[in-house]
C-alpha cells in the first residue's frame, strides 16, 4: 500500500518545495521590522564556561549566542522557573525573512506551557528564492547539504548545549516550524527524528521526506486561502503521511477545523484545515501545545 503514494510524493515534492521557497509574505514580512519587546533588553551571552556542571541559563527569557563553525548563531531561549525535574523542549523555527522574537510573539509557547523549555532560533541570510534572489533575508535550509548543512549543525549545537546545561526530558523534544521553517522541520524530522517525540508544520507541508521519515506523530496546519504555498499542494501531503504513519481511518475525529486520526500503535496525525491564509491563525499555538503534550518519544 505505501508504494502507491510514492509517485504522488515524488511528483508533488518539487512543486511544493518551490512554492515554500517563495514564502516571504504575511507575518514573515512583518517580522523583518523590529517591534519593541521586553526581551530586547536582555543581554546576549555565549554558552559555555569553565566550571563543569555550572548553570549558564537562569529561569526566564534570554538571548543566547552559539559559535557554530566560527559563525555566531543566536536564539531566544525561555527557561521555566522550576528546574527540579525533566522539562519538555520545544524548538520553533520562523519563516523566510522572520526572526525569533517575532515568532515568539505569535506563538508564546512558554506562556501556554510554563513547564517547557522553549527555544526560537534565528535563521541566517544566504538562502535565495524567487522573491529574495540574493538571499538577503533570513531563512533555513530545505535540503541535505544546502549551505554546508550549517542550519542542521546549528540545531545539533543548540540541542547539545541545552541538554548539557538544562534538565531536558529526552523523551519530550518537539519541533515546530512555519513556512520556510516548516520545510526545515521536515528535514530535521527526517535527519534527526530518532530523538524527537512529535513535529508540527505550519503553512507548508513538504512531502519529499515523508516516505523515509521515522514514524512520529505529526501536526499539519494549512490555510485554504494561503496565497504563498497553495492549499491544494499542501493537502497532497495528508494521504502520504496517513499511509506512512499507518493511520486507521476508523479513528477519525473531527472537531471544528481540526481532524485527528491515530494508528494502531498510537501515532497521531492531526490536520488543522482552516479558512485563513499563510499566517498562523491565533488559535494554533494552543492546539500545538495540546498536541505536543499528548506525545512522548516512541520506543523501538
Amino acid at each position: 500500500m505505501k508504494r502507491s503514494y510514492l509517485a504522488v510524493a515524488l511528483i508533488a515534492a518539487g512543486s511544493l518545495a518551490a512554492a515554500c521557497s517563495t514564502s516571504v509574505g504575511g507575518q514573515d514580512n512583518a517580522a523583518t521590522s523590529p517591534i519593541p519587546s521586553t526581551k530586547d533588553s536582555i543581554v546576549s551571552r555565549t554558552p559555555g564556561g569553565t566550571t563543569p556542571g555550572a548553570a549558564h541559563y537562569q529561569p526566564g527569557p534570554q538571548t543566547i549566542s552559539i559559535d557554530v563553525a566560527g559563525v555566531a548563531r543566536t536564539a531566544l531561549l525561555s527557561v521555566p522557573a522550576d528546574l527540579s525535574q525533566p522539562a519538555p523542549l520545544i524548538f520553533a523555527f520562523h519563516g523566510h525573512g522572520g526572526n525569533a522574537r517575532a515568532l515568539d510573539r505569535q506563538m508564546g509557547f512558554e506562556t501556554l506551557w510554563p513547564q517547557a523549555i522553549v527555544v526560537y532560533p534565528d535563521g541566517q541570510t544566504g538562502h535565495p528564492n524567487a522573491n529574495d534572489p540574493t538571499g538577503a533575508k533570513t531563512g533555513w535550509q530545505q535540503a541535505r547539504g544546502e549551505g554546508g548543512d550549517a542550519d542542521v549543525a546549528f540545531y545539533d549545537a543548540l540541542l547539545t548545549e541545552l541538554e548539557a546545561d538544562l534538565p531536558v526530558d529526552h523523551d519530550r523534544i518537539y519541533l515546530m516550524g512555519h513556512s520556510n521553517g516548516s520545510a526545515f522541520v521536515s528535514l530535521l524530522r527526517n535527519e534527526r527524528g530518532q530523538t524527537v517525540a512529535a513535529t508540527a508544520n505550519s503553512s507548508a507541508q513538504p512531502i519529499r521526506f515523508i516516505p523515509t521519515d521515522p514514524v512520529l506523530s505529526m501536526f499539519m496546519s494549512m490555510g485554504r486561502s494561503d496565497p504563498t504555498v497553495p492549499y491544494d499542494q499542501q493537502r497532497q501531503a495528508v494521504p502520504v503521511a496517513a499511509q506512512h504513519l499507518d493511520i486507521d481511518p476508523s479513528t477519525t475525529n473531527v472537531n471544528g477545523y481540526l481532524t485527528t486520526d491515530t494508528s494502531p500503535s498510537g501515532v497521531e496525525l492531526a490536520v488543522y484545515d482552516h479558512p485563513g491564509g499563510h499566517e498562523p491563525p491565533p488559535e494554533l499555538p494552543a492546539l500545538l501545545v495540546a498536541f505536543f503534550q499528548r506525545h512522548i518519544r516512541p520506543r523501538g
